[in-house]
């Protein structure tokens, strides 16, 4: 079974300065933060541990076919926060 096919998505609305908590919320894992909406566009703040890799779908992809998978391999901003733009399809 692939990991796809073992989840369940869950689709959040968030306002600006909203978060969401990753995993026990007493010890999480991580918290994705609503920073901004523009138009179609999203900016979400990623606080979670260094060790954990955050990539956008298309970046994760490519590394894939690359392979490139290895530990710390994530996009990264400075210290263990990350701000990545999504934008609606």
């Amino acid at each position: 079974m692939t990991f796809l096919e073992r989840i369940q998505m869950l689709a959040l609305t968030r306002r600006v300065g909203e978060e969401i908590v990753i995993g026990d919320v007493l010890n999480p894992l991580g918290i994705i933060r609503i920073v901004d909406i523009h138009g179609d566009k999203v900016r979400l703040a990623f606080d979670f541990p260094r060790e954990v890799d955050i990539n956008r779908r298309e970046l994760a992809d490519e590394k894939a076919r690359n392979g490139q998978i290895r530990s710390g391999s994530g996009e990264r901003g400075t210290g263990n926060q990350v701000g990545v733009q999504a934008q609606d399809e």
